[in-house]
């Protein structure tokens, strides 16, 4: 039982992990296609952090948040999807 809920907890902390680093990642490429002058830099970073915006949301009810990391994961959303807002 206790190896079993080792296992949960990892599972669950990596999950964590996996949803704020797409967030993330989706932050970087909206950043990048702000400052980018090609044209087609653009389109492909506003792809990019589209796909990891979609994919965030997912998997985000996949796992259990501590209150301070769901407080991060929502305000991590929030400013991704001002960012592809802004964009289009």
């Amino acid at each position: 039982m206790v190896n079993y809920r080792i296992h949960a907890d990892s599972r669950n902390s990596a999950g964590v992990g996996f949803v704020t680093e797409k967030l993330g990642l989706g932050i970087k490429c909206c950043e990048l296609a702000l400052s980018s002058g090609s044209a087609r830099t653009w389109e492909h970073k506003i792809k990019n952090a589209q796909k990891a915006h979609d994919t965030a949301l997912r998997f985000v009810h996949r796992f259990d948040f501590s209150e301070h990391e769901a407080r991060r994961v929502n305000q991590r959303i929030t400013h991704l999807k001002t960012l592809l807002a802004e964009l289009r």
